[in-house]
């Protein structure tokens, strides 16, 4: 029997959904408005990717060598760039200064002795979370449960024998603190796609492109993978400390699951895009929304899980569709918000439950293809 779609047959090559869900991390609304994720990294907490280095050498090495560490901040001297900051009311000369919003996205915000400092590309905490200050994560993070180490052999040795259960408390304090773990994908997911979706009416209308076709899977398993943790002489396909740490966990496993929390992040921040924008007109990012919005909605549909049944429940519930989507009322702030928060909960509630990706079906299909050469694979 032929199935219906809920949102239509749009091909899934159509536009790769590409978008962020809140995990209740990160994104926000105010007066309307797009807020970028760098925004909401505390510059003060950013500590710079020297200090991640000295433990993490392999990865920082991988990560120095894609676009993200290398390309990112030259994008603003493409002529491109020049324009969109102009139709902004940027100038030139302030296109890489803190007074213009290319640089929440395409640098790194640090806060030293009360100067802001713009680090050129993504760092370490660019998609991780500002590690230092005042109950930052990186106190937790590299306490073993051993007392203090005098050197940082020392302090590498204690990682090796740490017990699993200091591992997994450590884990929970440092998620607590603000940090945005490998192994968290829907968190990672809705970082990335903060900046790649380009949420910001202005800049659209500007001309600046969203990245359509982002996939998140495509990915991070392409350039910008850099899975050294356990082995510094190999680029693992997944996060290798996931993957050693749990009963059945598997590469392919991890793949479905981080598509799936793609498409998850992408319907959540989708809707609160919808929710504060002023247009949803063709070209506009109201239109760019909704048509992550039935991409994502086709792909839920797909998989064919009945922990997210309840995701198409709440559309039907609050009568979204297609025609809905294409006009902008004075109550969307409070439907599209409203929603978001409750498709949020289910997304939370599914990758807690999957966090082993264990018993996902077969028809969770990945792709096979990535986003450049892994740095060492």
């Amino acid at each position: 029997m032929q199935r219906i779609r809920f949102f239509g047959n749009y091909a899934w090559w159509r536009a790769r959904g590409v978008c962020l869900a809140g995990c209740g991390l990160v994104w926000a609304l105010v007066g309307g408005a797009s807020v970028y994720s760098q925004q909401l990294i505390d510059a003060t907490k950013v500590i710079g990717r020297d200090a991640c280095s000295k433990c993490h050498a392999a990865e920082l090495t991988a990560w120095q060598g894609s676009a993200h560490g290398k390309k990112a901040w030259d994008l603003l001297d493409d002529p491109k760039a020049s324009d969109f900051a102009r139709k902004l009311g940027i100038s030139a000369a302030d296109i890489k200064s803190e007074k213009s919003t290319c640089t929440r996205c395409h640098g790194t915000h640090q806060k030293a002795t009360g100067n802001l400092i713009i680090a050129k590309g993504n760092s370490c905490e660019s998609c991780h979370g500002g590690a230092g200050g005042d109950g930052g994560w990186l106190a937790v993070h590299s306490d073993y449960g051993q007392g203090a180490a005098d050197t940082l052999a020392a302090l590498l040795k204690q990682r090796e024998s740490e017990s699993a259960d200091h591992l997994a408390s450590r884990k929970a304090a440092t998620q607590k603190a603000g940090m945005n773990r490998a192994e968290d994908a829907l968190a990672i997911a809705s970082n990335c796609l903060q900046c790649h979706i380009v949420p910001d009416e202005k800049l659209i209308a500007a001309g600046h492109p969203s990245s359509t076709k982002f996939e998140f899977v495509e990915w991070a398993q392409g350039e910008v993978r850099h899975n050294f943790l356990l082995n510094p002489k190999e680029n693992a396909e997944v996060p290798s400390l996931w993957l050693a740490t749990g009963e059945g966990r598997t590469p392919k496993g991890r793949k479905q699951l981080m598509f799936l929390a793609g498409q998850l992040a992408d319907l959540v921040l989708s809707l609160r895009i919808r929710a504060g924008v002023t247009s949803a007109k063709r070209g506009t990012l109201g239109d760019l929304a909704n048509d992550r919005i039935d991409d994502a909605l086709d792909e839920v549909e797909d998989a064919e899980i009945d922990d997210l049944a309840p995701i198409l429940d709440i559309m039907k519930k609050n009568k979204i569709k297609k025609s809905t989507l294409k006009k902008t009322k004075a109550g969307d702030k409070k439907l599209y918000s409203g929603v978001a928060d409750e498709v949020q909960a289910v997304a939370d509630a599914f990758v807690e439950k999957y966090k082993d990706a264990n018993g996902l079906p077969a028809s969770v299909k990945p792709p096979r293809k990535a986003k450049g050469k892994a740095f060492g694979g």
